[in-house]
């Protein structure tokens, strides 16, 4: 039985626990004094420290070996809190990672020493490719001055992973400040599979799928919430294009998705929902997106709900489902590409309310195969 509270589940819990360690944020252009270099313009001797560091790392992640990744790690992140967050997350990926060959595929240097001191503000480094007109940019926040690296490792399986470090030299040594691992594969398909597909979905007018499609291709491209590209751009610009009207304004706590109970639909005002006594019911969505299940072998529709109530459990659970039968219902489209639908139900108002995920929030969390709603 799974537990329905849980939280940390594949990306979404390891996104939530890596961002402990390196705060996330959108990624504005421009630099201010720093400087990055690919791996094409690194010295030898660089390029072999970083990609040596991160190949140690992912080695010790593979291997579940907690206590190497702690002696790897800065000292602000060796103890306490955030340390137990990145031992947990380490376990968690471990398990996925048994038989895979590891290989480091990018690095690149970002040298943040010439922004003086700028804890709060953000340090974006723009990376030119190697005769190509694309690049590659960062923009972390709160980001102090120091010689930074950022290294990808790819494990490659039968379910491959991207497991990308943020490192920081001290001493003339590498040491752990961040990590993302992230599933390269969802339902059996990589991100450029998801990005056609939305293509095709946008070209058939089956916007719904498209807006989740180019999501979820995404999140399969980027390496961290940090990192975008001139692809990542472009896909972005695709999916904007074509996204449909009601998410044209994008969706959020403060900017909800409104979703209304078909006409003599089951879910009605009595699941807890807005309206009158036998009025159909109205749901507010802060958030929709596509997930691949933990085994990787299924593509998931997952749902933020804002709730008015959860003190009565029963009937918050019930209001979750019936929120999800509201949007596939509005939505048809959406039954053709889902396995299971999770709601992620969290108080209207709370910290959480945006996302669904956020330290000291608990949401409610119930999970239906789609074929199961009728």
């Amino acid at each position: 039985m799974r537990d329905r509270k849980r939280v940390c589940r594949g990306r979404v819990g390891a996104l939530w626990i890596a961002s402990l360690m390196v705060a996330l944020a959108a990624w504005p252009r421009g630099g201010d004094g720093q400087t990055c270099t690919t791996q094409a313009k690194m010295t030898p001797q660089l390029r072999s420290s970083l990609s040596e560091a991160a190949k140690a790392l992912a080695q010790a992640v593979q291997g579940d070996d907690v206590a190497q990744v702690q002696t790897r790690m800065i000292a602000e992140f060796a103890s306490g809190p955030a340390f137990a967050s990145t031992a947990n997350l380490v376990q968690q990926t471990s398990s996925r990672l048994q038989g895979d060959d590891l290989e480091v595929t990018q690095v690149y240097e970002l040298d943040s020493n010439l922004t003086g001191s700028r804890q709060s503000s953000v340090t974006a480094f723009n990376c030119p490719l190697a005769a190509s007109t694309s690049e590659v940019d960062f923009s972390i926040p709160g980001l102090p001055p120091g010689d930074y690296g950022f290294a990808m490792v790819e494990a490659k399986g039968d379910r491959p992973w991207l497991l990308s470090f943020l490192l920081q030299q001290n001493a003339g040594q590498w040491e752990l400040a961040g990590f993302y691992p992230r599933a390269r594969l969802a339902d059996g398909h990589d991100g450029l599979w998801y990005w056609k597909s939305a293509r095709d979905y946008a070209n058939a007018d089956e916007l719904w799928l498209a807006w989740l499609f180019y999501g979820e291709a995404d999140t399969l491209l980027r390496p961290a919430n940090f990192v975008t590209s001139t692809n990542l751009d472009r896909l972005h610009s695709e999916q904007w294009s074509a996204a449909p009207p009601e998410l044209i304004s994008g969706v959020s706590a403060d900017h909800p998705l409104v979703v209304t109970a078909s006409a003599g639909s089951s879910t009605g005002a009595s699941a807890g929902s807005s309206g009158g006594q036998g009025a159909p019911a109205t749901y507010r969505f802060s958030g929709l997106s596509a997930e691949g299940s933990e085994d990787g072998q299924h593509l998931n529709l997952i749902l933020h709900l804002l709730g008015e109530n959860l003190s009565d459990t029963a009937a918050a659970e019930e209001r979750s489902k019936a929120a999800a039968r509201a949007m596939i219902d509005a939505h048809m489209e959406l039954r053709q590409a889902f396995h299971s639908v999770w709601v992620f139900t969290v108080p209207s108002g709370s910290s959480a309310a945006a996302s669904g995920f956020a330290p000291g929030v608990q949401p409610l969390v119930t999970e239906q195969l789609l074929s199961a709603i009728p």
